[in-house]
């Protein structure tokens, strides 16, 4: 038989300290001497009448530039033990390193769990309608479309004796939002439109108010918005959009709002010119100090 003996050569550094690390702490790679004067351990030496000794698995790379992290694990012959869940009882999540072993029970980075999904809009089998009330014009006024301004015409001026006309554009428009609790959507759809002329004079048009180039028309000539000044001076327009909504709460159903919802305009200043006529023997053009010129 061969006896084999281990051979482990120990020796000083020059200033007689000892070593840093230990024959055990060495052989279960928990300890490197760094290349410092320390420990050294040297072959084996084989007798007769001794077996060879098994060769030794290679430890798992460590960290560069540090020491080793040793890994925990079942002892041979043993059952590993379950790691424990978030909750601390045993059937959980393991954390592995790189080598796949369990290095414990408890991780360190536990899983974030994913987020609830977002509530179907559907409602639940046997669930009962909410108690929604009439809905009101003020109900819904919050959500009302913002009116845009008029368009003046000729140039956003007027003359006076002469018609002039008023533009806006108004058109059905639907708004998201939340009413008695509920997600809803609302639709508003212009029905009528009340222009303030500044003179005194109020117009409802139940219709839309187009220029006079999406009428096909020639300018200073009448259309359901034009209006005619008496006098010089400046006036304040404005325009009031009138609009019938419907809410809709999806499986709740499509409720009527009673009413109209109004969308006030703001004022538009117009200043009014004069027209004069003149029976001149030359243009403008050609006596620029004429009268009229």
């Amino acid at each position: 038989m061969l006896i084999e003996t281990v051979v482990l050569f120990a020796f000083m550094s020059s200033d007689n300290s000892t070593a840093r690390c230990s024959v055990d702490e060495i052989e279960l790679g928990l300890c490197e001497a760094g290349g410092d004067p320390g420990l050294a351990i040297g072959g084996h030496q084989q007798q007769p009448g001794s077996q060879p000794p098994a060769p030794e698995a290679p430890a798992p790379p460590g960290p560069p530039g540090g020491h080793t992290q040793p890994i925990v694990g079942p002892s041979p012959g043993t059952a590993p033990e379950t790691p424990a869940g978030p909750s601390g009882e045993p059937g959980g999540w393991q954390c592995l390193d790189p080598a796949q072993q369990v290095i414990g029970s408890t991780c360190l980075t536990d899983p974030t769990p994913d987020p609830d999904p977002e509530p179907s809009a559907e409602p639940e089998p046997g669930a009962q309608p909410p108690a929604i009330p009439p809905i009101t014009a003020y109900d819904v006024a919050v959500f009302v479309p913002a009116p845009a301004a008029p368009t003046i015409e000729p140039f956003g001026v007027a003359i006076a004796r002469a018609p002039m006309n008023v533009a806006v554009s108004a058109a059905s428009q639907t708004v998201g939002g939340e009413l008695f609790g509920l997600p809803m959507s609302v639709t508003f759809t212009p029905e009528l439109l009340t222009i303030d002329y500044g003179d005194g004079t109020v117009a409802e048009v139940a219709q839309a108010a187009p220029t006079w180039e999406q009428l096909g028309q020639e300018q200073l000539s009448p259309t359901a918005t034009s209006h005619t000044y008496a006098e010089r001076g400046t006036a304040a327009v404005s325009v009031d959009v009138s609009y019938s909504a419907v809410v809709d709460f999806g499986p709740w159903g499509v409720h009527p709002v009673g009413g109209y919802v109004v969308a006030e305009g703001p004022a538009t200043d117009v200043r009014i010119y004069e027209k004069q006529s003149y029976l001149v023997a030359q243009t403008c053009a050609e006596n620029p100090s004429g009268p009229g010129c």
